[in-house]
């Protein structure tokens, strides 16, 4: 009877999960979880709290599709923009210039949410609490969004999920050893007299803030029930499997201390973990939440010195890297169907670790605290040795070498952007509008390209006169001169990288031109182009919005608001270390508003 009872308690903790999720399964993303309540819910989380609901799922912001009209005649046949309702880039001029303005400043603000652990921030937190690893692959995968992996707006706890998360408790506790369970006791006495201080301790710890009085009484309830026959052991394993099992511990809130107020400064514990979690990937030390009860995280004269020290810690330096990796889409190089003809590219899979390494170990140098843009995007590439410095110069005509210059040269980015046999200057330089100018560019499904595989397998045409002829038609021409551009740049590194001088028989052209930037100008290859950027204030911009994006798990609202606009100064003359911490220091970090 007692074993009934205590899933039936459960089970109230798992419908609690799924009602505070309700909106977001019933409307999709464009409502945001109602946040657990910080005060009065019950233990098991079925009371949601009040009065917070969160940004909207990334739009698309100004972009352009094929066709659309061009700026007073320009060049271009039409103009890009940038992605971000409020932050639009200003009309290019008749040249297809856009001289860098910067925005007026935007509100400090963001918006009150909730924000569910990804199954890597779980897996984290669940071992910092228990001191056990826990195997997250067979939980519903986490949604892909679109945007980074773990924006707040696309994270929810459907049915599924649910049902596995009420699994994981279950084994967890019941796995715990007793020497397991007493590490999580204060005084280590698995004894009734222990209630107490365990419920106090473990709470705060599951919950990354002090228990409130009704958790306690609630917990306790709990206790009392698993140790009602006799074994207070058991009443230690229904408290951590009830707690595993609350949104107040899947996740992390920022909603404030009283609903009632509009306009409010987050908790210290909420900054606590909005900072460990952004900046480390992890739950809040205790010496973070010891922080967090006092007012260095919620003001700015002390905030950034917090925010500098835990950037310097190791898995800072690891969650920088995921930033790059994400930023750049690195990912995409593991997907199965980023895979080159046989025929042509015979080593292609004999490789391919071996090329993702070289980018992994690019991007720590260049890409890691002490890397600049300017660095990322200018360093030469150095020729690798073994199999992989042979297969970049294995096409005949490439046989000599060249000069690969920075992040966009390397061989992971240009073969997800190329297709199994030839290269795809539309690709790449839709990659670079997106990814380093914040530019979106939609390239409508329904307008079928006059360009084949099978065309250019069989007609003695490099890929650029392909593309050429394609952009020459009116409903393409506007995105392909914005896009081929630059792409054509790429053009003496194949579908795989490997250095090229001539395809069927015409020697290659890599010649291209920049619109739409304030760097504008002709370019001779991707050199050109890597310089160009690096010089670009949009590049910084963009750069900065990325990483706001990625460490507040949100888009922004407006091109003005703090931590885009101290990050843009920051990376501009300084690392992507001070690029992160800018962005983690402003006022928007602890100022919230609900509507």
């Amino acid at each position: 009877m007692k074993r009934r009872q205590l899933e039936i308690w459960q089970l109230g903790g798992l419908l609690g999960l799924l009602s505070a999720c309700t909106a977001n399964i019933e409307t999709g993303p464009q409502t945001q979880v109602t946040p657990p309540a910080t005060g009065g819910a019950s233990a098991s989380g079925g009371t949601a709290g009040a009065g917070a609901t969160g940004g909207t799922v990334p739009g698309s912001g100004g972009s352009v599709t094929a066709g659309s009209a061009g700026t007073g005649g320009t060049a271009t046949g039409g103009s890009a923009g940038t992605g971000g309702a409020g932050g639009s880039m200003p009309t290019p001029d008749p040249e297809g210039n856009v001289p860098y303005t910067p925005p007026a400043p935007g509100a400090e603000a963001l918006r009150a949410r909730t924000w569910k652990l990804t199954h890597a921030q779980y897996a984290k937190t669940v071992q910092a609490l228990l001191g056990v690893a826990v195997d997250t692959s067979d939980l519903e995968p986490d949604l892909d969004n679109g945007v980074y992996p773990n924006m707040s707006g696309s994270h929810f706890v459907r049915v599924p999920l649910a049902t596995g998360y009420f699994r994981k408790a279950e084994t967890l506790s019941s796995a715990l050893t007793t020497a397991q369970l007493t590490a999580l006791v204060p005084g280590g006495a698995l004894t009734a007299a222990s209630r107490d201080t365990f419920l106090a301790s473990i709470i705060e710890k599951a919950f990354r803030r002090p228990a409130t009085a009704e958790e306690l009484t609630a917990y306790g309830g709990l206790f009392d029930l698993g140790a009602s026959e006799g074994d207070p052991v058991l009443g230690f394993r229904a408290v951590v499997r009830g707690l595993l099992t609350s949104p107040n511990f899947l996740y992390r809130t920022e909603i404030g201390s009283d609903p009632a107020v509009a306009d409010f400064t987050l908790t210290g514990h909420e900054v606590a973990s909005l900072l460990s979690y952004s900046l480390l990937d992890g739950p809040p030390s205790a010496a973070l939440l010891a922080l967090a009860a006092g007012t260095e995280l919620t003001q700015s004269a002390t905030l950034g010195t917090q925010v500098a020290a835990l950037v310097n810690q190791p898995e800072a330096t690891a969650q920088l890297a995921a930033f790059m990796s994400a930023w750049l889409q690195v990912y995409l190089f593991d997907a199965e169907e980023v895979n080159k003809d046989e025929t042509r590219f015979p080593t292609f899979l004999s490789i391919k670790q071996a090329m993702k390494d070289e980018t992994v170990s690019f991007l720590a140098q260049y890409g890691g605290p002490t890397g600049t843009i300017p660095a990322l995007l200018t360093t030469p590439v150095p020729m690798p040795t073994g199999p992989l410095g042979t297969f970049y110069t294995s096409e005949p005509s490439g046989s000599a070498g060249g000069v690969r210059t920075g992040v966009l040269a390397l061989g992971t980015l240009l073969s997800v952007r190329a297709k199994p046999t030839s290269s795809s200057p539309t690709l790449r330089g839709k990659f670079v509008r997106d990814r380093f100018l914040c530019q979106q560019i939609h390239l409508p499904d329904d307008v079928v390209p006059d360009i084949s595989e099978t065309q250019m397998t069989l007609m003695p045409k490099t890929t650029r006169e392909l593309y050429e002829f394609h952009a020459s038609q009116p409903a393409c021409a506007g995105c392909h001169t914005l896009l081929d551009g630059v792409g054509f740049a790429f053009e003496d590194l194949d579908a795989a990288g490997r250095f090229r001088t001539v395809e069927n028989g015409v020697t290659i052209d890599t010649s291209g031109h920049l619109y739409e930037t304030d760097v504008n100008r002709p370019l001779a290859n991707h050199t050109d182009l890597a310089n160009a950027l690096a010089q670009s204030e949009w590049t910084r911009e963009c750069v900065a919005t990325q990483a706001f994006r990625f460490y507040f798990g949100v888009v922004e609202a407006d091109r003005g608001i703090p931590p885009v606009q101290a990050a843009r100064l920051s990376v501009a003359t300084g690392a992507f270390r001070d690029m992160v911490v800018a962005v983690m220091s402003s006022p928007s970090t602890y100022h919230r508003v609900r509507n």
